[in-house]
């Protein structure tokens, strides 16, 4: 459902444009990415082993041999060019997984609890807004917003799980407690813990890319990330991606060298990099039944369902997700706890997520009309009272300066809301009002008279409306 705007040329705001930037180093084929870096590992890795082998091989016949020096030195240079090659690639990979990890920490923390929970919701609701507009880009989506996305809320889980204590090593709530966000770069907290999880969640993110688990998605010799997989295939696709990390972890990364001359600085090197491959290789094989497991299990599959990617994806039963995960917390498949903690954090309506709402007059009753707003804050007092920015006033779309706290009662997304006003307002006026909201109603909307939601992708973006999270005042209705 997008309104009917007249948009000058789209402009984007500075974090608009660093967005696109955090989404460009995971994905960006042909510049780089981590994308293009690992699917390189995985289709040519075997095939560079061999031939490096191959190489030292022949240099090893050669002095074997004792042929001619400039054979030697050919050969020996042949093995050596190779060498370079793959290490240099292998660096590459470290380089681009580290950038794209650091700069998600970079956007997302800030120096105090409140403004982290800002910056995040912000970049989770950027994130799913300008999805929308990306549904003919599906390996855009898949390897750039959704393992954001992932990562981003992970991060939030754990902050609020170890603020419950529910995490009980006692390593990990010190760090927490002691946490430094004024010096990063000193922070036990986000260098031994936030930075590993994010970096972790990227290669099990990846490790998709497996040349086997790739093949199990072909249907009739065309990929396709919408083929229905059996129950063993898709057991048979997660054992595969979780050993596609793995190797990616242990080939693809591996040892990072010490650039320097320093024994002291070196050995503190090789101690530091062997702890956090320790950590990586803990977070990607943790058992999916476990507390760890769960938390990557569970910030996953919200991600893959409330963003865009599959032909079933629907945008109007994306709040219907905490039902789908609460079934399959019955079914065993999920922490409930971790669950609950995931929609007292996030509501049951997304970040970014468009509602419709009757506005209250200042004396406290409903107006005969509907307004738009946009989620744009975690913790709602109740999962299903989103907290909101409003963004139109008598029904033209508009960057206003108000927060709300949306009550079930006056929002159009439940059925009460929607006869409320039903019963208020005569038909021929609901019909002239998406008549003006919209250019299609008379073919899809009439027959419901009422929007229950809409999307924002077009209003956002225009440069002026993208800062839906700047102080507002918080009203109720």
């Amino acid at each position: 459902m997008e309104p009917v705007l007249n948009l000058a040329a789209a402009s984007k705001s500075v974090f608009l444009r660093n967005l696109e930037q955090s989404l460009t180093l995971l994905y960006n084929p042909g510049h780089g990415c981590f994308y293009s870096l690992v699917k390189r590992f995985f289709t040519q890795n075997q095939a560079q082993q061999l031939e490096l082998s191959g190489a030292e091989q022949r240099w090893q016949q050669a002095m074997q041999q004792k042929e001619a020096t400039e054979v030697i030195q050919q050969c020996r240079k042949r093995y050596t060019d190779l060498q370079f090659e793959y290490e240099k690639q292998r660096l590459q990979c470290w380089s681009a997984l580290m950038a794209a990890a650091e700069n998600l920490l970079q956007q997302s923390e800030g120096q105090t609890g409140p403004e982290t929970l800002n910056l995040s919701a912000r970049l989770l609701g950027s994130l799913f807004i300008t999805a929308n507009g990306k549904k003919n880009k599906p390996l855009l989506l898949e390897f750039a917003y959704k393992p954001l996305y992932r990562a981003l809320l992970l991060l939030r889980l754990l902050d609020h799980l170890l603020a419950e204590k529910f995490f009980t090593e006692p390593q990990w709530q010190e760090w927490y407690q002691q946490r430094t966000p004024d010096t990063p770069d000193d922070c036990p907290y986000r260098q031994q813990l936030q930075l590993p999880m994010v970096m972790a969640c990227l290669l099990e993110h990846f490790g998709k890319l497996d040349t086997q688990a790739q093949n199990l998605l072909t249907d009739n010799g065309q990929q396709s990330a919408d083929r229905v997989l059996s129950s063993e295939e898709r057991a048979q696709f997660l054992t595969l991606c979780r050993l596609g990390s793995t190797t990616l972890l242990a080939q693809g990364l591996g040892d990072l060298p010490y650039r320097g001359s320093k024994r002291e600085e070196r050995e503190q090197h090789q101690q530091q990099h062997q702890q956090l491959l320790y950590k990586l290789q803990l977070f990607i094989s943790t058992r999916p039944d476990s507390a760890l497991g769960s938390l990557f299990k569970v910030s996953q599959a919200y991600s893959a369902i409330v963003l865009p990617g599959r032909g079933r994806y629907k945008y109007d039963t994306l709040p219907k997700a905490a039902l789908m995960m609460r079934d399959a917390v019955q079914r065993g498949e999920y922490s409930g706890l971790i669950v609950d903690r995931l929609f007292r954090l996030v509501g049951i309506f997304p970040q970014g997520f468009g509602l419709v709402y009757i506005p209250l007059n200042d004396d406290g009753k409903p107006q005969p009309r509907y307004e738009f707003a946009i989620v744009n804050s975690f913790y709602p007092e109740k999962p299903d009272r989103p907290l909101c920015r409003i963004v139109s006033r008598s029904q033209e779309l508009k960057n206003t300066t108000f927060n709300m706290s949306l009550s079930p009662e006056y929002n159009l997304y439940f059925k009460p809301a929607r006869d409320r006003l039903k019963s208020n307002v005569p038909e021929q006026k609901l019909k002239e009002l998406l008549q003006l909201l919209y250019k299609d109603a008379e073919a899809q909307y009439l027959r419901h008279l009422l929007p229950q939601c809409w999307e924002p992708d077009n209003f956002f973006s225009l440069g002026a409306n993208q800062n839906l999270w700047n102080n507002a005042h918080l009203r109720l209705n």
